[in-house]
């Protein structure tokens, strides 16, 4: 199927990258994509070290808190773009009546 065609109409689908409009969703993809860096192996290298904090050795502590940032901005992200959906025009359902 190297044609993409799809349905009878003969739509074609692009391949494009979806970049953020707003303010809000451009603040989000930089938080995840800073939260993606510290995951990465130069940072993670800052961190292991023979330390105990807290009773857990430094790594399992930044392994915590990367997992805990990212519930986090998802919840935030889900929050934050719920809203602004909410305010922007709708799509209309599938289960709606098409015009023939």
């Amino acid at each position: 199927m190297t044609d993409r065609n799809i349905g009878r109409d003969g739509k074609t689908l692009r391949q494009r990258l979806i970049l953020p409009r707003t303010r809000r969703a451009r603040g989000l993809l930089l938080a995840f994509l800073l939260l993606l860096a510290a995951g990465c192996w130069p940072v993670i290298m800052l961190f292991n070290r023979p330390v105990v904090v807290a009773g857990l050795p430094l790594m399992a502590l930044w392994s915590y808190v990367i997992v805990f940032a990212s519930v986090a901005l998802m919840a935030l992200g889900n929050r934050l773009l719920t809203r602004e959906t909410t305010q922007d025009e709708h799509y209309p359902s599938s289960e709606e009546s098409r015009k023939p």
